[in-house]
Formats: structure tokens, sequence, C-alpha cells
């Protein structure tokens, strides 16, 4: 069945990292609509290297893609809230 041989051909598991940000990483937007969470996958095309798969904290299941310059770090005070 070509159409499956075709699929197979294409899908691509990523297990390393393709920028900074690892797995679980607690990003969020920089700017614009608000969106955190963390980190569960990664995608990379030919307008955008390195892009980030963010399963959002507050809707959970929910996930956007964006671009590594569109993120930033989730920092914590010392109480474990966030800044």
């Amino acid at each position: 069945d070509t159409v499956r041989a075709s699929t197979k051909e294409i899908v691509m598991k990523i297990f390393t990292p393709l920028g900074a940000w690892v797995i679980g990483t607690r990003l969020r937007k920089k700017s614009g609509s608000s969106w955190q969470g963390k980190v569960v996958g990664y995608y990379s095309t030919e307008l955008t290297e390195v892009g980030y798969c963010i399963e959002s904290e507050r809707e959970p299941g929910s996930v956007q893609i964006y671009p590594a310059s569109a993120l930033e770090p989730v920092e914590t005070n010392i109480d474990g809230s966030d800044k």
C-alpha cells in the first residue's frame, strides 16, 4: 500500500532537542497573546529552523507551536511563584 509507505518515509521522531530547551522546560510567549506551558515537542520548517510545541498549563492537552524567538523561560521566585 503506497500511501502507507509514503507516510512512513516522512514521519520522523526527534529524540534530542533542536534548540536550547528540553522536553518539560516551562516557557511563555514574549509578547502578544499569552501562552505559557511546557515543551512537549519540537518542529522545524523552511522558515522556522527551531520551533517548540508548548502544552498549556491553563488548558491541559491544548498545544501551540512557536518559533524559539517568540519564547522565553518562565522564571520563578524563591517561593515558587512565577515572576
